[in-house]
């Protein structure tokens, strides 16, 4: 008869460590996206941050969207803003990228801002 304690034992101490090593060396991949809404001029756009573990897939991403994003029938596609290319995977999202988000209707080109920031002046000159 074995002991449990006798099982858990014979496990070497350097087998051990590299299983915590592997664990502990993952990198993982963060990706700061902005969307738009689709012909919407006025829309400054959502930043949202995504990892491959809290997203498997396109369906997920857009289901997340639909409820950030005002649109009549909730966020089905995603587009390009440059040439209106639709995303199909979302594998092809790239870090620091802007999308377009619509529900069913065609793509409408705009110019949609890739980065949006406040202009902010500020007087050096000292007063006394």
């Amino acid at each position: 008869m074995t002991d449990v304690l006798s099982v858990q034992s014979s496990w070497s101490h350097n087998s051990t460590s590299k299983i915590l090593q592997s664990k502990s060396t993952r990198r993982t991949v963060l990706r700061k996206l902005t969307f738009f809404r689709n012909g919407d001029q006025y829309f400054t756009g959502k930043k949202l941050t995504i990892s491959p573990q809290q997203y498997m897939n396109l369906r997920h991403l857009l289901q997340d969207l639909s409820s950030s994003i005002d649109l009549p029938y909730g966020v089905r596609r995603l587009f390009t803003p440059d040439h209106g290319s639709e995303i199909t995977d979302i594998s092809i999202l790239k870090d620091g990228g802007s999308y377009v988000c619509a529900s069913f209707e065609p793509f409408r080109k705009l110019h949609y801002p890739v980065e949006v920031q406040p202009h902010v002046t500020f007087n050096l000159g000292t007063r006394m």
